[in-house]
């Protein structure tokens, strides 16, 4: 069996779990979401556990037995705990700030970017002290975005970041908190002349 897929997923006590035919719906003090299981798996609830199985050991049931155990894994933990990811700011004069459902960027560009939130993602934005920024220089903004769609929030963060990624010089744009950006030396001065 799959080694991701064979272990059971365990029901905290604010969750509600019900399952019709291939689709899972999860319920907790977060929100709702739902997942339609691939052909060939399946899920049952045994006493306080999902337990995902798959009809065959076929090379293509083996992958999507582990997978589909992780997505129902995902959704449960989104809707009891939440999902936390943090980008970082650094440039000097960049800027955030959250107008209603917009996230307004100012990164250097001729003019600020408008990015829409999209429902069920939260953001709030950390003011930067004098000791984080001797720590990380140039850090100016940290975004923190919350969710209980671990998939939402992965694809919203990745789009932020997509505006301004870090640059190899200097490390300037956005990046992920526990991202590390491998730095390029830059152009020598002097050097051979001809």
């Amino acid at each position: 069996m799959s080694r991701v897929g064979k272990e059971p997923i365990i029901i905290p006590e604010n969750v509600k779990v019900s399952i019709h035919k291939n689709k899972v719906i999860v319920t907790g003090i977060k929100g709702t979401l739902e997942h339609i299981l691939n052909d060939g798996i399946s899920a049952k609830l045994i006493d306080n556990t999902i337990v995902v199985t798959r009809i065959s050991d076929e090379k293509k049931y083996k992958s999507l037995h582990g997978l589909n155990r992780s997505l129902i894994n995902n959704m449960v933990i989104g809707v009891s705990k939440g999902y936390l990811k943090k980008l970082m700011i650094i440039g000097t004069g960049y800027k955030a700030v959250v107008k209603g459902k917009w996230l307004v960027l100012s990164l250097g560009f001729s003019h600020d970017i408008y990015f829409e939130i999209p429902e069920g993602i939260d953001v709030s934005l950390e003011k930067i002290g004098r000791a984080e920024a001797s720590v990380i220089p140039g850090l100016q903004v940290v975004i923190d975005l919350s969710s209980y769609d671990k998939e939402l929030l992965g694809s919203v963060s990745a789009a932020i970041r997509g505006i301004r990624p870090p640059e190899p010089y200097k490390g300037k744009g956005i990046r992920y908190a526990e991202e590390h950006v491998r730095k390029k030396a830059g152009k020598i001065a002097g050097g051979v002349t001809g």
